[in-house]
């Protein structure tokens, strides 16, 4: 979202943005985007605490953790599918009339909402006469799956709006069906990346004589495939046929299960937890390979990112996102593995996942081996075409 607001300044275009976040967050628009946050907490004392200065004299607050579009988040948060009546009440109330004064104050000709799911829903309901496009980042199609509670609320909403934006074709599929829109009114748009931040700039090549760099970012959660991720290395460092490596992972858990494997990692691992943008370019830049084992995703920006950075990307096979990637980057380095069998949208079955960890330490045994070998990374692959203004363009033209 924030690299839109600045895209979007940098062609000129008056904005206002409201957004959800705690009370600790630092809000980072350009000047003159005026921002009307609406702050998730437990306790006043931590609302006091707040730095927005954005709209000092006013400003709204939900008494809960911040509702996270995945059921498991990097930090604290509340599940859409435990939200009470109540709890919904206060959400609507909170985020509509920040939107509303936000409305009232820029007289927008677009509002483009992020999420196809509850938000999204309501800023509908209560501008029925206003431009509306929603942009699907693909955890919200999963909202809708798991949310009895809210599924019959949000969905004729949503099918309301001027335009539904998809990040790819399997997703514009499900939006169809989903919400039953009308197909004309769905696009897909894409993702785009930060080229000043992610780059080869002062890439730290691989010395032969060192271990290979392997790294994952994300948060560290299984339906991420991190468990799968790690059994598959494990199996790699104790067969000496297969060079050695290490694995740098970054991203925040709140995981119980995993925090445990946490703190037992053998010594080729460490977790750096949630890092900032920056320093995840940096490491990025460090790494020969990169480690996407996740079962759901709706486009992982981070592949763009870490091939931009001069890393080979390993990455399950997840619906649309090749086709996606093969479409808008030229010379495409990703290795991709197969999609194991599935019990639920974001869970393998027990078969799955003994296949997925044979099938992911396969994968990483030829890459490696490969690496070494001097047959990868190979040229950089083209990426030129997905950038933020191209993303802010593009969007523009499909809603105009």
């Amino acid at each position: 979202m924030t690299e839109l607001v600045r895209a979007f300044d940098r062609m000129g275009h008056s904005q206002a943005v409201v957004c959800g976040i705690f009370p600790d967050d630092v809000i980072d628009f350009p000047n003159g985007v005026s921002c009307y946050p609406v702050f998730f907490a437990d306790n006043k004392t931590d609302l006091l605490a707040a730095p927005c200065k954005a709209a000092p004299a006013r400003f709204n607050a939900l008494p809960f953790p911040v509702v996270g579009m995945s059921d498991i988040m990097p930090y604290t948060s509340t599940r859409y599918r435990d939200l009470t009546p109540d709890m919904v009440a206060q959400f609507e109330e909170a985020f509509i009339d920040a939107v509303s004064r936000a409305v009232a104050d820029l007289d927008p000709d677009l509002i483009i909402c992020h999420h196809l799911f509850l938000l999204t829903a309501f800023v509908r309901k209560h501008f029925p006469d206003r431009r509306i496009a929603g942009i699907s980042h693909g955890t919200d199609l999963r909202q809708m799956i798991n949310c009895d509670n809210l599924r019959d609320f949000v969905r004729p909403y949503i099918k309301k709006l001027d335009a539904a934006l998809a990040l790819h074709e399997a997703q514009r599929a499900q939006i169809i069906e989903i919400f039953g829109i009308d197909e004309s009114r769905v696009s897909v748009i894409g993702s785009g990346y930060n080229s000043k931040l992610f780059n080869t700039d002062g890439r730290t090549e691989h010395s032969p004589e060192e271990p290979l760099r392997l790294a994952y970012a994300g948060k560290i959660s299984r339906p991420k495939g991190v468990p799968e991720m790690l059994a598959a290395l494990d199996r790699l460092a104790s067969d000496s046929d297969v060079p050695a490596f290490e694995l740098t992972m970054a991203g925040g858990c709140q995981d119980e299960v995993m925090k445990d494997k946490l703190e037992e990692l053998p010594p080729w691992a460490e977790w750096l937890g949630q890092i900032p943008q920056p320093a995840l370019a940096e490491l990025l830049r460090r790494t020969d390979i990169f480690i996407l084992p996740s079962y759901f995703e709706g486009l992982p920006l981070v592949l763009i990112e870490a091939m931009s950075a001069g890393a080979v990307p390993v990455s399950t096979d997840l619906p649309g996102v090749k086709s996606w990637i093969d479409a808008n980057v030229g010379g495409s380095n990703t290795v991709f593995i197969p999609m194991p069998q599935m019990k639920s949208i974001d869970e393998p079955t027990d078969e799955g996942r003994s296949t997925f960890i044979d099938d992911l330490a396969s994968t990483l045994r030829d890459t490696m081996e490969a690496f070494t070998a001097g047959c990868l990374p190979g040229s950089l692959p083209d990426t030129s075409s997905i950038t933020w203004d191209g993303l802010a363009a593009r969007l523009l033209n499909i809603c105009k």
